[in-house]
């Protein structure tokens, strides 16, 4: 860490004199520089700075009115995402920026650099109620370029100030630094840090979230924010067919979610909106072919059949009943637990019987 940091400090200086993109100018200069790193860590930090492009832009506004949703305000500091999950629904919003939902939706990504100025102005109007806002509804308030902008500090500080309420949705183990905002902002407002974790298996987690950290860290990150006095919950989102839906696969998730202290489980199907199907069933056809008569007989819109979703939310049921999280709203977790299956492997929610798409 220390050998980044100086790196870091030593490209910011550069770039001041030069005129060539930072992006640019800190893939050249750390690969002269992290010569004694050795090959393992070499090869991630130049994947992760190769080909990135970051615009800062200033917003007009922070906050987004959102309808249909249990909350009603929405927050995103950041438009496009290098966690590159090829299922992501925000894809499709590149477009309107004149990029595309594939490589520039993971490679060029937008900052509001002065989101929490905003935020404090808009918060501070009369108008305002106190409503809970949810960030990171489209892209991940905590992808690694939040390591550099932290813009996320200056917007949990905000929201404390003002006594707002929010809720966090996160591949991230980023999030653990702010532990001590997000703390404050419980104790003053309230807020839930929500852990999305869509399989436990390495194999599939590598192939179709390939710029996220390992699902086994972030929840050794929930743990941690539990322990803090955070409340934390998981979000299976989305749910997979043929890849992730079997009552194994989901199990596997909830009783990692119990183990480690969630006190809310969320759950939904794949939704593949214009332009998002187009790159999800690339990777499909490329990573798992037999899928693809399924696939394409299952989605001609967006939404998968609704037998299929009656008995894949059937199965929820079960496995959330079974480990003492409530069927309401914010599905919370009992106070006291009872049974709960006993430990499986990683293999088992792999094999287990997966749900037939009708074809």
């Amino acid at each position: 860490r220390a050998r980044y940091q100086t790196a870091d400090q030593h490209v910011s200086a550069l770039f001041c004199a030069s005129a060539e993109p930072l992006w640019r100018t800190k893939t050249r200069i750390v690969a002269d520089m992290l010569g004694t790193i050795d090959e393992r860590e070499h090869t991630f930090y130049s994947v992760c700075m190769s080909a990135r492009q970051y615009r800062e832009t200033a917003c007009k506004s922070a906050l987004n009115r959102v309808s249909g949703m249990p909350f009603a305000w929405s927050l995103n500091p950041y438009r496009g995402c290098v966690h590159g999950c090829h299922y992501c629904y925000a894809r499709a919003t590149h477009a309107y920026l004149g990029l595309n939902a594939d490589d520039d939706f993971e490679q060029r990504i937008i900052i509001k650099a002065n989101i929490a100025e905003v935020l404090r102005r808009e918060l501070a109007a009369r108008a305002w109620r106190r409503e809970r806002i949810a960030i990171g509804t489209a892209t991940d308030p905590y992808q690694p370029c939040e390591g550099r902008f932290a813009l996320m500090r200056g917007v949990l500080q905000a929201l404390i100030d003002a006594r707002t309420p929010a809720s966090i949705v996160t591949k991230s183990t980023l999030v653990w630094r702010d532990q001590d905002l997000l703390a404050a902002l419980h104790a003053a407002a309230g807020v839930r840090v929500n852990l999305t974790v869509t399989t436990l298996d390495p194999t599939l987690w590598r192939s179709i979230e390939p710029g996220t950290p390992p699902p086994s860290k972030r929840l050794e990150i929930l743990g941690r924010l539990v322990a803090a006095g955070v409340p934390c919950g998981v979000y299976l989102a989305p749910i997979l067919p043929g890849l992730t839906d079997s009552e194994a696969s989901i199990e596997a998730v909830v009783r990692a979610a119990r183990d480690h202290g969630a006190t809310s489980f969320w759950a939904s199907p794949l939704r593949l909106a214009p332009l998002v199907k187009e790159h999800y069933f690339a990777w499909v056809a490329e990573s798992h072919p037999a899928l693809m008569p399924r696939y394409a007989s299952a989605y001609p819109q967006a939404d998968p059949p609704r037998a299929w979703r009656e008995c894949l939310d059937a199965r929820i049921a079960r496995v959330r009943e079974r480990y003492g999280f409530r069927d309401d709203e914010r599905h919370e977790r009992r106070p006291v637990v009872s049974g709960g299956a006993e430990s499986t492997g990683v293999a088992a929610a792999r094999d287990g019987q997966q749900l037939a798409l009708p074809l």
